[in-house]
């Protein structure tokens, strides 16, 4: 078939655009005609009512795909769409047409097309600007296996070097440096690679070093504008704003000299040189340059407003940035109004660019910025909130505090509780199976990369790319779903204070909810009259106690070793901490305080060494423990009348780590519930996942370890053991897992989001109510333990007096000495999920049964005398 002029001109275009001369067979087919003229129609007047026309058509045929050549096309024809989209700064949207020929490209033997170059490179790009730093790690990985495997020089560097700024995005500078050193004995004058070096020298405060290299980037290419930057930055930690500002002037000439210089890049040195601005005091000035920003980054901003209306608001993180400095120079303009209303426009382009990430570490890392965030927007409230005691101030930072705690488990369980009302949908269905895929994937990376030295790097790299694809298929049938089920939109509301005190009300609770800064520590008090708020403390001096009196639980004897001691610290956090006074309170903690055990505390001074005869909180106080307010809020309260439990007891009988005394737990429970008992052989992750679906409560006696920073929790069936991260892909629909196993709600801590412990995933499973534990725990005493929960359950039927009962049963029990009267073995599992009012169903039958038999004797009787 021949070409006319302008096919032509698009074939000149894409051959040196793409780099690869073999775009085109010889045998096109309907769709993939069809697609390149219609490609060849945009090129040839590129804008964006022309783009937008051109994605519109081209849609009809994405089902259409039957050959090579037209998948083919395909990829051309979204690459460019990307590319376009990357120009006209529309970043979530050129991201989608990037995934959409990445995923035709993974799942066809396409050949003889240069994938790195046409959109692993600027997909890779893309993730990083909107700081979707999880998908940016993995795709630039996958490219930069397949350019070692092709050893393209050229591309490996731009891997490394992007790579690096994905470690620097999430604060992991060492692992930066090391990777670009890597890189610099390979092209020891590759401008990006020292810049970077330069960057993250920079950044852990090794300034010499940092000079050095950006110096030395501009003595090879004296047009590099980051090399200047660099240097602005360290004059102005030397606290020389003068030089900063020759290197910023110098930066921007260099800038506006670049034919190609985007909108995002002059925003980007606009922000610097606010920097220097602020550093002088020169906050008019800094604001100017903020607006101009607005300006740069929303086409739709006008000057004449301040802050930038909703409408005009985009996923960027250069236009976050930009605001949460306008909110900075209000505060220090001593206008703490606008600066509220600029905190509240930063989380509002927060939330849009979590829409924008699909994968759940992505939105942990934004999650702690975002906290920083609220941290200060709550720290201005307070103060107006103090200086006039209008209460719609606390109001706004209870709301903004509630917001911040565990978003992404109570979004996983809304979302997944919306679903299983559609379980029988096909999507649904191809949601939770590729939730589960992705989960899957992600442990096989995790099991792998735990070889150390001995990984197999081919194997991470397949599963890495398999893992991409299926989380683009994810994001894609998320917005399916979505138009749907427009329900899934709305899935995360903030809390209502007025229907929260009704509940309260309803279940006569007095509500606690720490928000722990880096600052400062906030109380909110919630019963069903009132609310206040108060600061407890600094968070250093906070911070050093709570980990003095969590230590104490670090094994069985240190608190046997020096009982005064522990009462003496126990009785001051009691006190710091400000509990109330309350038949029924629920702890909403944050930060640290998530490992403290309340009921551990002791309300009173005290020299007893009888544990028994401790003035612990719980004997004077229920206590709940809930993730938010807002969870507790929507909770429906269900009644736990027909209980069947699924249990689980490996025992792992003669081996190192054998639990002899869960096979006493099963018999404990078994005298009390029906159910299924696996056991021994039979207590594996297949039968367990089999077995889930039919019981409302799920018990686990079993080992589980918290893990590190580079080893997630996890825990252990008989023939496997389970990461947190699997259980992330589950869709559990039971009431209550109970987790009698070691460490089941440690992990490491997450500003906001809490432990990323076992119970926590098991949460984000979708189960609303878990019972899980703060340390390592005692086999035996643990055994015991759950006996007395499970006779206190069978008898009020509520999860919470179980536990509270259960509790003082053990600490007032006669067969247990005192020193296995520790809080150590008592106080370890905590109950975290919606409260349910005990019932006395057993106990009112008899009385009216006893009633009934005394009315019977009396008329009995009365009829005897009458004869």
């Amino acid at each position: 078939m021949e070409f006319g002029n302008s096919r032509s001109v698009i074939l000149l275009f894409i051959y040196l655009y793409f780099g690869n001369p073999i775009l085109y067979s010889q045998q096109k087919t309907n769709t993939s005609e069809f697609l390149y003229n219609q490609l060849d129609n945009f090129l040839s007047d590129p804008n964006t009512s022309n783009l937008n026309r051109l994605t519109k058509i081209i849609s009809t045929k994405e089902n259409q795909l039957q050959t090579t050549e037209d998948k083919l096309a395909w990829i051309i024809t979204n690459t460019n769409i990307g590319y376009y989209n990357t120009r006209f700064s529309n970043l979530p949207t050129a991201i989608i047409y990037y995934e959409k020929a990445w995923k035709v490209f993974l799942n066809n033997d396409i050949k003889g097309y240069d994938i790195i170059e046409n959109c692993l490179q600027p997909l890779g790009n893309l993730y990083l600007k909107i700081g979707d730093l999880q998908k940016a790690k993995n795709t630039i990985t996958s490219y930069l296996y397949l350019a070692e495997q092709q050893q393209n020089l050229p591309q490996i560097i731009s891997a490394i070097t992007n790579l690096s700024i994905a470690y620097n995005n999430q604060s992991n500078y060492q692992q930066a440096i090391k990777i670009l050193q890597k890189g610099e004995k390979i092209a020891s004058e590759n401008v990006n690679i020292l810049t970077n070096l330069a960057t993250n020298y920079l950044d852990i405060g090794a300034t010499e070093q940092a000079r050095n290299y950006a110096l030395k980037v501009i003595s090879i290419d004296a047009s590099q504008t980051n090399a200047y930057q660099i240097l602005a930055a360290i004059e102005l930690e030397s606290k020389n704003s003068q030089n900063a500002q020759y290197y910023i002037n110098k930066a921007k000439t260099q800038l506006l000299k670049k034919p190609n210089t985007s909108t995002r890049d002059l925003a980007k040195l606009q922000l610097a040189y606010i920097d220097i601005l602020l550093s002088k005091s020169s906050f008019i000035e800094a604001m100017d340059i903020v607006k101009e920003i607005y300006s740069i980054l929303l086409p739709s901003h006008s000057q004449k407003t301040d802050i930038p209306k909703k409408e005009h608001l985009i996923a960027d993180k250069i236009l976050l940035k930009t605001i949460d400095l306008q909110a900075y120079i209000y505060k220090q303009l001593n206008n703490p109004i606008s600066a509220i209303q600029s905190y509240e426009t930063a989380f509002l382009v927060n939330s849009k660019l979590n829409t924008a990430y699909p994968l759940q570490d992505t939105k942990i890392i934004q999650h702690g910025q975002n906290r920083n965030r609220t941290e200060k927007y709550i720290d201005i409230l307070y103060s107006l909130y103090t200086k006039t005691r209008d209460i719609n101030y606390l109001y706004k930072a209870f709301e903004a505090a509630d917001n911040s705690k565990a978003p992404f488990v109570n979004q996983a369980q809304l979302s997944k509780q919306l679903l299983s009302s559609y379980k029988n949908d096909s999507i649904v269905k191809k949601n939770a199976q590729l939730t589960y895929q992705l989960a899957s994937y992600e442990t096989s990376i995790l099991r792998e990369r735990q070889q150390g030295d001995k990984a197999d790097i081919k194997k991470i790299q397949q599963w890495n790319t398999l893992h991409n694809n299926k989380s683009i298929e994810i994001k894609e049938l998320t917005n399916v779903l979505k138009e749907k089920y427009p329900k899934l939109l709305s899935t995360h509301k903030t809390v209502s204070i007025i229907n929260l005190q009704k509940k309260l009300k309803q279940d006569d609770i007095t509500l606690i909810e720490y928000f722990f800064g880096k600052e400062t520590i906030y109380q909110f008090k919630i019963d069903a009259h009132s609310i206040d708020l108060q600061t407890i403390g600094i968070s250093e001096n906070l911070r050093k106690i709570t980990q003095d009196y969590i230590a104490y639980f670090n094994s069985p004897s240190v608190i046997n070793n020096d009982i005064k001691e522990f009462s003496e610290s126990s009785f001051k956090i009691y006190k710091t901490l400000k509990i109330p006074n309350a038949k029924k309170i629920m702890i909403i903690p944050d930060g640290l305080l998530n490992f403290i055990p309340f009921e551990t505390l002791l309300t009173k001074k005290t020299t007893a060494l009888n544990f028994q005869n401790m003035p612990f909180l719980l004997k004077s106080s229920v206590l709940i423990y809930e993730n938010s307010a807002s969870k507790y809020s929507r909770a429906i309260t269900k009644k736990n009348n027909d209980i069947s439990i699924l249990g689980i007891f490996p025992v792992f009988e003669k081996t190192d780590i054998e639990l002899p005394f869960s096979i006493k737990e099963q018999q404990y429970i078994e005298q009390q519930f029906s159910g299924t008992f696996l056991k021994q052989e039979s207590a594996t992750y297949t039968n367990f996942l089999n077995e889930s679906k039919k019981h409302p409560i799920l018990h686990l006696s079993t080992h589980a370890e918290a893990g590190n920073f580079s080893r997630p929790a996890s825990i252990q069936f008989r023939d496997q053991v389970i990461p947190v991260n699997q259980l992330y892909g589950l869709n559990l629909e039971t009431e209550l897992v109970v987790l009698s196993a070691c460490e089941t709600g440690v992990g490491s801590i997450i500003s906001g989001e809490g432990p990323l412990s076992i119970g926590r995933g098991f949460q984000y499973a979708g189960v609303p109510n878990v019972l899980f534990s703060l340390w390592m725990v005692n086999d035996k005493t643990t055994s015991e333990l759950m006996g007395y929960f499970y006779k206190n359950l069978q008898l009020s039927r509520s999860n919470v007096e179980g536990l509270h009962k259960g509790k003082l049963d053990y600490l007032n029990s006669e067969k247990i000495s005192n020193a296995q009267k520790s809080p150590y073995y008592w106080a370890a599992f905590i109950y975290y999920g919606s409260y349910q009012a005990p019932t006395h169903y057993n106990y009112n039958w008899v009385w009216i049964t006893g009633v009934f038999l005394l009315i019977i004797l009396f008329l009995f009787v009365i009829r005897q005398k009458i004869k």
